[in-house]
């Protein structure tokens, strides 16, 4: 299962660094962020994607590598206490960037959601637990 993580892992961090190779820094975070949660809205509804070795590899690996909401935090960190810290006038648009991404990337894993439940039928939320049934 770990291994499967990790692979995934490798191949949604290579294609983010060929996404950030065309775009500028702050363009890539806020793009891939939002695709990757469109592509996490997807996987949770899909039914295909339902066992514990996709789920690893795609949800867990791929997503993990493609999205880089570690930059979006580190951006946050740096527009909060940088100013402080050096004490320089705060700048609230690196915040309102910051929460336009937030906002993007939930209105994408929602509508990526909602969309793979209806054109798939699967209305249910996909459960990973497993009953144990009793005779």
């Amino acid at each position: 299962m770990i291994a499967l993580v990790f692979a995934g892992g490798a191949l949604g961090t290579l294609l983010r660094t060929g996404v950030s190779f065309g775009l500028d820094s702050f363009t890539s975070i806020a793009a891939v962020n939002v695709v990757g949660s469109a592509i996490i809205g997807w996987l949770n509804s899909d039914p295909r994607f339902a066992s514990e070795g996709r789920r690893a590899f795609w949800a867990l690996g791929f997503t993990g590598g493609f999205t880089s909401m570690s930059a979006v935090a580190l951006v946050s960190a740096t527009t909060f206490a940088a100013p402080i810290i050096l004490g320089q006038q705060f700048n609230w648009i690196p915040v309102a960037l910051i929460v336009a991404i937030f906002a993007l990337s939930m209105l994408a894993y929602w509508g990526a959601h909602a969309l793979t439940a209806r054109l798939t039928g699967n209305d249910a939320v996909v459960s990973h637990e497993v009953e144990e049934v009793t005779e």
